[in-house]
């Protein structure tokens, strides 16, 4: 059974969420340059908060 990868899943959020910006910057609905300078720290946030919850959730006591 493969293991649940926290990176892996973070890592597919972020280009599943860039794709679906992309295609409404495309059509017209978003502004992409603008939207990518306001929200870009937040990927910080959840590559952040992914990195926490793989470390105390999925590996407690484990020494780094």
């Amino acid at each position: 059974m493969a293991r649940f990868k926290v990176e892996s899943f973070v890592a597919g959020v972020c280009l599943l969420a860039l794709g679906v910006f992309w295609t409404l910057a495309n059509l017209g609905l978003l502004d992409l340059l603008g939207t990518l300078r306001t929200w870009w720290p937040a990927s910080l946030v959840v590559w952040g908060a992914a990195e926490l919850f793989n470390s105390i959730v999925l590996h407690p006591g484990k020494q780094p």
